[in-house]
């Protein structure tokens, strides 16, 4: 679901440390009209940036992926998936390849796609292990623990049944 633009841009400015001063002087400067008041405006949402200043002002502040910190995340509100310009050109480049060459991007895909799967499934594992650490074996319990040979204590042991064990042990056909 979309997120408030102007609250947004607020919360984006704070955390990259720059002031209302700072973005008005840089967007001025870009030739837009951007006095602080305006900057006010835009993030109590009164108004709102042009295209250039809200794309500017992403710049700015550090934001990579633009449409995701406006709340959308790829998908319409039917559930249909809505392509970036990022994604339009890795289909179109996909596209243009010949058949070895989309192969190798659909292993390659497939391969990320497992990778991703089995962290995923790690880290379900690892949450149902938290919540759940009763239903789960301990590795360093003691029942798993391999119990070595020792010399049995309610017989009295012979040098011919030590010896006898001995044979047993060095024998490369037990």
């Amino acid at each position: 679901m979309p997120k408030d633009i102007g609250k947004t841009l607020k919360e984006c400015r704070i955390a990259s440390k720059m002031s209302v001063k700072e973005i008005s002087d840089l967007l001025t400067c870009k030739g837009f009209k951007a006095s602080e008041s305006t900057i006010y405006s835009w993030e109590n949402g009164n108004s709102q940036p042009t295209p250039g200043a809200l794309l500017t002002m992403c710049t700015a502040y550090g934001i990579d992926n633009v449409l995701e910190t406006f709340g959308y995340n790829g998908y319409n509100e039917d559930g249909s998936i809505q392509l970036n310009l990022h994604e339009i050109e890795h289909i179109e480049k996909y596209r243009n390849l010949d058949d070895p060459g989309r192969s190798h991007v659909d292993t390659v895909l497939q391969w990320e796609t497992d990778r991703m799967e089995q962290i995923s499934d790690l880290k379900s594992r690892t949450a149902f292990v938290k919540e759940y650490p009763s239903l789960v074996r301990d590795p360093d319990a003691d029942y798993l623990k391999p119990q070595a040979a020792h010399a049995r204590t309610d017989i009295e042991v012979t040098e011919e049944m030590i010896q006898n064990d001995d044979d047993i042990m060095n024998d490369e056909n037990f």
